[in-house]
């Protein structure tokens, strides 16, 4: 093992998963997006506790997730799950959708044309997502292309679509008149698909009125205890996840000695610094640590609070243990870097970004380690 390790709570996933869903109309069901890695935290782990707590979609960014999960559920003979891949399909790749009972979500005119040709070649009619754009200028159907979406000559007629989505771009924002216009706008442009299921609400869509909800609903970020926009952060969401790393070293300063590079901390007394096996390289980012704010994040020894000292490096971090105890730093052979006494929106705050990228930026040596009633 590792002397970085995240403790990963699928239970606390799953009921999350559950609190979402209960927020929704009675007929709307509740997907998942679990591209990147599950966020960061391990997408099949993820993805099989979610599983058993009822999600029956999933939302992968590319294919090779896709597979990958594809694989994972089969072995554990998940055989209802849906697979959808949101950038959608290269004509390349149109087999492998077909033997890994992939659904393609349609982005643009030329992913129609390319599914319909396979389509007509092989005989065989793939199950399709349709993306239509409604102001977020991104992905899917857009203003350009909005003329093609209905029509007898159109390659969408040819597709067995089981889906109209669009997505917010301002659903962090809940009284945000975007909201409204996109709403407008995919009321609208779906009018001509009314018997096919439609899918508009993200984590934040949720959480904004009912009209917003439609038949499926595909959080993301929330399902692992965070919310787009902290001030959004819902009571009910529990957190998933917590960061340990071994104290590997305990030194002692004289009053004006520093501490890392470019000599950032200056002992004012007589000082004593424990070295932490954890730095940028893990995604425990060099702006955590700002000496004109007193270092901003919080570290945790033997249930205490101590600051960050001197510049975070590639695989190490100084923290501040002076008001510690010789028995609490004998008692002591871990830091919790992230956890309870600071959260996943506290640390994205601080790091002026937020909780997606703190997430995903969780590096690959960290050993991650799952809790709960869903942990195999």
């Amino acid at each position: 093992m590792t002397s970085s390790q995240l403790h990963i709570d699928l239970s606390a996933i799953s009921d999350n998963y559950r609190t979402l869903h209960s927020l929704t109309r009675q007929t709307t069901k509740t997907a998942a997006a679990v591209k990147a890695d599950g966020y960061g935290l391990g997408m099949e782990a993820v993805s099989g506790a979610l599983y058993q707590a009822g999600c029956a979609t999933f939302f992968t960014a590319q294919i090779q997730e896709a597979i990958s999960l594809r694989a994972a559920f089969r072995d554990k003979g998940y055989d209802g799950a849906n697979i959808a891949v949101l950038e959608g399909p290269h004509t390349k790749d149109l087999a492998l959708y077909e033997a890994h009972k992939l659904t393609p979500v349609i982005n643009h005119p030329g992913q129609a044309e390319a599914l319909a040709a396979y389509q007509r070649r092989s005989g065989k009619r793939l199950a399709a997502i349709l993306h239509i754009d409604t102001g977020m200028n991104r992905l899917g159907y857009g203003q350009d292309t909005h003329d093609l979406l209905i029509g007898d000559n159109s390659p969408l007629a040819e597709l067995n679509l089981c889906l109209v989505m669009s997505h917010l771009a301002c659903a962090d924002e809940p009284e945000n008149e975007y909201n409204r216009f996109q709403l407008e706008q995919f009321q609208n442009l779906t009018a001509s698909f009314a018997s096919i299921p439609k899918s508009f609400s993200n984590s934040g869509g949720i959480f904004l009125p009912p009209s917003y909800h439609f038949d499926l609903t595909r959080p993301g970020i929330a399902l692992y205890g965070a919310m787009p926009d902290p001030a959004m952060q819902n009571k009910h969401l529990k957190p998933v996840v917590s960061w340990y790393a071994d104290i590997i070293q305990i030194r002692n300063l004289k009053k004006g000695e520093c501490a890392g590079y470019g000599a950032m901390f200056t002992a004012e007394a007589p000082t004593r610094l424990a070295t932490i096996a954890a730095g940028y390289a893990d995604g425990y980012a060099r702006a955590l640590y700002q000496p004109q704010k007193g270092g901003i994040a919080k570290v945790e020894i033997a249930g205490k609070h101590v600051p960050l000292a001197g510049r975070v490096s590639m695989d190490l971090l100084i923290a501040d243990v002076t008001s510690l105890s010789d028995a609490e730093l004998q008692s002591a052979n871990k830091a919790c870097l992230l956890g309870p006494h600071y959260g996943l929106p506290e640390m994205a705050a601080d790091r002026n970004t937020i909780s997606y990228e703190v997430l995903t930026g969780l590096g690959d040596r960290l050993t991650r380690l799952y809790d709960g009633a869903y942990a195999s």
